[in-house]
């Protein structure tokens, strides 16, 4: 590549970078991170906020920065041999220097240059839109020289604040207030561009750009009318309960390892998860049935197929992607069914059951379903989330269920930590 055609693009990504809407701080004490002297890797979805995230901190750090964004047309020439060019461009700049890289999975042989500049003690911070690439050539370069840190499109506290709400409940009016916020995030997500710009056909691209270009194309799917059939499946129905035969049989896949493969690749660019049934045999886990979620609500609503919602479903689906950011999850399932069994930090569990609203007609089934769970776990607390019902209950054998909304149990479960498996 051409040495003044590669500066001037630089310079100009560069300015494009700095004329970005710095946008609401993230829940990531990045400079603490940094100071690990570690390569600092962050992965999340398209359009999650991982440029904007850069922005933020090309605008904090004191001591200068050097950006390339590799997600850029202009740069499809671009070759191993470039690093060095690369190199002399930054020259100068000293260690203390902060170097951004965002798509770097997009650049050739891009992990033996990280370990370059990790090998000259610079400080690098590396974004990428697939877990699974970055993941496998970080651990085979940069072993013990990098810390990985996943990013979703906005909490409830992170769309709170864009949306500017203050309150924290305290009054009637404020009550009224985070009803009204959380519904909103319920139904409608929290991509940050559609939470600023309330525009569905940025989703609707969004979601375009990742089935063609981040799985279709890069994994060369020939199946594609049945591959795009699974994926409209899998976002129009949060929280369904699913075996990879099943749907191999619905959509018409010769093998049932094919599905697997597949929604492996949803869940690599982070379009969906798979939830697995709670056992103490990791085998039976494993071969159970699956409960799929996709990464955000607002997401599945603009593409999938909605057309009266089960605001039952969002809320559980909404529940989900508040614990997949600090916590292992599961479902249980016995006679009845408890929505979630997660980790409590401390080597216990905590169950959790998720209703829109807690009525005479389905009392029976939410509270039997995670007294059974607590009984199995030898618990004598639980939790009901619920749209907009606070209290509690006590179950058989004095077992207690705290009863709460969804937006006071958003605000108090960490949204930070280890992050998922």
């Amino acid at each position: 590549m051409e040495a003044t055609y590669l500066e001037r693009l630089i310079a100009d990504q560069r300015s494009e970078l700095l004329r970005k809407d710095p946008g609401i701080p993230r829940d990531l004490a990045w400079r603490d991170l940094l100071g690990l002297g570690r390569i600092l890797a962050i992965t999340g979805i398209r359009r999650c906020g991982k440029s904007t995230l850069l922005r933020q901190m090309a605008g904090e750090w004191e001591r200068g920065f050097r950006y390339v964004n590799f997600d850029d047309v202009r740069l499809e020439g671009f070759a191993p041999d470039d690093y060095d060019l690369l190199l002399r461009i930054f020259a100068g700049a000293g260690q203390e220097t902060l170097y951004l890289f965002d798509e770097i999975q997009m650049a050739p042989k891009w992990e033996r240059y990280l370990r370059r500049l990790h090998d000259m003690g610079l400080n690098t911070v590396v974004t990428g839109s697939n877990s699974s690439l970055l993941s496998d050539e970080l651990g085979a370069h940069l072993t013990g020289r990098h810390l990985r840190h996943e990013l979703f499109p906005f909490s409830f506290e992170e769309f709170l604040q864009c949306r500017g709400v203050t309150g924290r409940g305290e009054t009637t009016e404020s009550v009224s207030e985070m009803l009204r916020a959380s519904r909103e995030y319920i139904f409608d997500g929290g991509f940050p561009e559609y939470v600023k710009h309330r525009r569905r056909e940025l989703l609707e691209q969004t979601y375009r750009d990742i089935v063609a270009r981040d799985i279709i194309a890069r994994y060369g799917i020939r199946e594609r009318r049945a591959f795009r059939e699974l994926a409209h499946f899998a976002m129009s129905n949060p929280g369904c309960n699913m075996t990879y035969g099943k749907l191999a049989r619905r959509f018409g896949f010769k093998s049932a390892t094919s599905v697997k493969e597949y929604i492996s690749y949803m869940e690599e660019v982070y379009l969906v998860f798979q939830l697995r049934r709670f056992d103490w045999s990791l085998k039976r886990s494993l071969l159970s049935s699956r409960k799929l979620y996709p990464v955000d609500n607002g997401l599945s609503g603009a593409v999938g197929f909605r057309p009266s919602p089960d605001m039952g479903r969002l809320l559980e689906s909404a529940v989900f992607g508040h614990l997949r950011r600090f916590c292992e999850s599961w479902y249980y399932r016995d006679q009845r069914g408890c929505d979630f069994v997660y980790e409590d930090g401390r080597g216990g569990y905590r169950c959790l059951q998720v209703c829109w609203h807690l009525q005479r007609e389905n009392r029976e089934r939410e509270l039997g379903g995670i007294g059974e769970a607590m009984e199995f776990f030898g618990l004598d607390s639980g939790t009901l989330v619920t749209y907009d019902q606070e209290g509690g209950e006590t179950i058989d054998g004095g077992r207690t269920v705290r009863i709460v909304p969804f937006w006071r149990w958003a605000m108090e479960e960490p949204v930070s930590g280890r992050g998922r498996r």
